[in-house]
């Protein structure tokens, strides 16, 4: 069989692959991360325009997202990898501090109870500790107190499958366990009579009690009480919020390492990372922000053997920095992290999943091309207080934003990705553009050239000219599609994340995509965007037809492309 007929062969797959979307990218970053924003015009106009948006939004009360609570304490900081200067700081100290016990006026070293935020922390401290290796081990392996206590063959309905559950399904919320062991009786009024509810004996509570100031429990009493609370759904059906989840992970974690949590969290994250303001136990007073008073804010309640799942204090300051040293893996191996940063099961929404433990939201339509970006988050709510921590990897960026008062940040976190992410998509391209787009040409005597450019309507790189050997590329490539033309609109080059030194210079893999966007006739769930089918889908010998590398600076300081099928190097102009 010829190579033409193969390769139409191989082609007709990828036509194959429906596309519903306007746009159909490789997933993920279509251009390189942008960098140095501040230095970007589209990027400090965006960020004066969202300062500006905020403060509008405390005075009146409003904003395009709702009702904006003026009174509560606010602080909010936007980062980004490659400068430890924040991106964007806001502080708004609201009328809930005037006669408050700690801080009146709030900046970045001002601290907040973070709540669930402690259940990312607790997760960071597993994979600095001991890697993501564990995460497969049955718990029962992990904590002793567990072998011997499955009593689901008996009744799965009434007890937990002990022995079916692992480490990673309590780190990503889907082992099936009841989300609180403890009774939350200092957290949430008692109800009982309100709705109707039989009165209960004191037999009939759970063992262990949070109650208005500390927690009851120590490991020997929780686990006395292990078998209390009825299953939720068999382990790894569905994602159900669990706080117990993050009970036995804060046990395994002291149990393999044979430390106490508290001398992790300082060993392993609050030391290496320099944070001055994150702390297991309550700090002074005069340093937090504690809106009314300390009870009523729930500042001092100490949660003892339940910090794990929500009992750590942080500043605005300490979260940004560990949202960076995530972004950079600075306490992780870089796989590690890239394995940290992906879903691991649904939710019935088609814009949120669920991580370990992130709480991830995917930002759709976001610039022109309509790609999807991913936000990986984890938020904390304890008493008044309301923290989000969220890092952007497609971006390199990240968000806090903390609440203390009646208040709500979801306004703040919706407004800083409707203003920003559309901004920073497109300094990416610009950025981009500056380096990337040109003439390529050949100097070896043969008439080989690329055309390369950006389009503020599309993503990644787009080729309008491509001559190799004398033949017309394009025109030879479109005679493989039934009449359909390859052009600058449907063939992209995306950026991989493969990159290493050569010489004094980077060489960077790119691959490319055939993006042939809509199909009208094309409805319903098989309309995905199936350009993940494409990718490094015909070779010429060894090298990808649809690989193009390219080498920045060098010796001489040049841009060179080499499209590896070809076996040739074209010099930018």
């Amino acid at each position: 069989m010829s190579r033409s007929i193969s390769l139409a062969a191989l082609l007709s797959l990828l036509m194959a692959v429906p596309s519903a979307a306007t746009s159909c990218p490789i997933y993920g970053p279509v251009f390189p991360t942008p960098t140095k924003l501040t230095e970007s015009i589209v990027a400090k106009s965006a960020l004066q325009n969202l300062s500006e948006s905020i403060s509008a939004s405390f005075e009146h009360g409003k904003s395009a997202y709702g009702p904006v609570d003026s009174t509560a304490a606010y602080a909010i900081q936007i980062f980004s990898l490659d400068t430890e200067d924040p991106l964007l700081e806001y502080y708004h100290d609201g009328t809930t501090l005037s006669n408050a016990t700690g801080v009146r006026k709030i900046d970045g070293d001002s601290i907040f109870r973070i709540g669930s935020i402690s259940k990312l922390l607790t997760i960071y401290l597993f994979l600095a500790k001991l890697g993501d290796s564990l995460w497969n081990d049955p718990v029962t392996k992990h904590i002793p107190e567990l072998r011997n206590r499955d009593r689901s063959q008996e009744n799965p309905v009434e007890y937990v499958n002990w022995d079916g559950i692992t480490l990673g399904a309590l780190a990503g919320h889907v082992a099936g366990l009841p989300r609180d062991l403890i009774d939350l009786l200092g957290l949430y009024a008692n109800t009982d009579e309100t709705f109707g509810l039989p009165p209960l004996s004191p037999a009939d509570y759970p063992s262990c009690v949070l109650t208005a100031t500390n927690y009851t429990c120590d490991r020997n009493k929780f686990f006395e009480s292990i078998n209390e609370r009825q299953p939720t759904f068999l382990p790894n059906t569905k994602p159900a919020y669990s706080n117990t989840a993050f009970m036995l992970l804060g046990y395994a974690l002291e149990t393999i390492t044979g430390q106490p949590y508290k001398e992790i969290l300082k060993d392993s994250l609050i030391d290496p990372l320099g944070l001055t303001g994150t702390s297991y136990s309550k700090p002074e007073d005069d340093e937090g922000v504690v809106p009314i008073n300390a009870s009523v804010s729930d500042w001092a309640r100490d949660f003892g053997d339940a910090a794990p799942i929500g009992g750590l204090y942080a500043s605005t300051n300490d979260l940004a920095r560990i949202g960076r040293s995530i972004l950079n893996s600075t306490l992780l191996d870089k796989n590690i992290t890239r394995a940290w940063l992906q879903p691991t099961s649904f939710t019935s929404s088609l814009f949120g999943v669920v991580g370990r433990p992130w709480e991830i939201f995917r930002a759709a339509d976001i610039g022109p091309s309509k790609r999807l970006v991913d936000i990986y988050t984890k938020g904390g709510d304890i008493g008044m207080y309301h923290t989000n921590l969220a890092v952007i990897p497609d971006y390199n960026i990240g968000f806090v934003t903390a609440v203390a008062g009646q208040g709500s940040h979801v306004f703040l976190d919706n407004l800083i990705v409707d203003v920003l992410f559309p901004v920073v998509e497109e300094a990416a391209r610009e950025q981009a553009d500056a380096r990337y787009a040109g003439t390529y040409k050949a100097r070896n005597g043969l008439n080989s050239s690329l055309a390369i450019s950006t389009d503020p309507q599309l993503p990644g790189l787009g080729v309008s000219s491509w001559i190799s050997n004398g033949t017309d590329f394009l025109s030879a490539f479109s005679s493989l599609f039934a009449g359909t033309p390859i052009t600058l609109s449907n063939l992209r080059i995306y950026p991989t994340n493969l990159r290493r030194q050569a010489g004094n210079g980077t060489e960077e893999a790119w691959r490319m995509g055939l993006d042939f966007g809509s199909d009208s006739e094309v409805v319903g769930p098989f309309s995905a965007c199936g350009s993940w089918f494409s990718v490094d889908l015909l070779a010429v010998g060894k090298r990808a037809v649809d690989e193009f590398l390219f080498t920045l600076g060098g010796d001489e300081d040049e841009t060179t492309v080499s499209p590896s099928g070809f076996d040739i190097i074209l010099y930018k102009e």
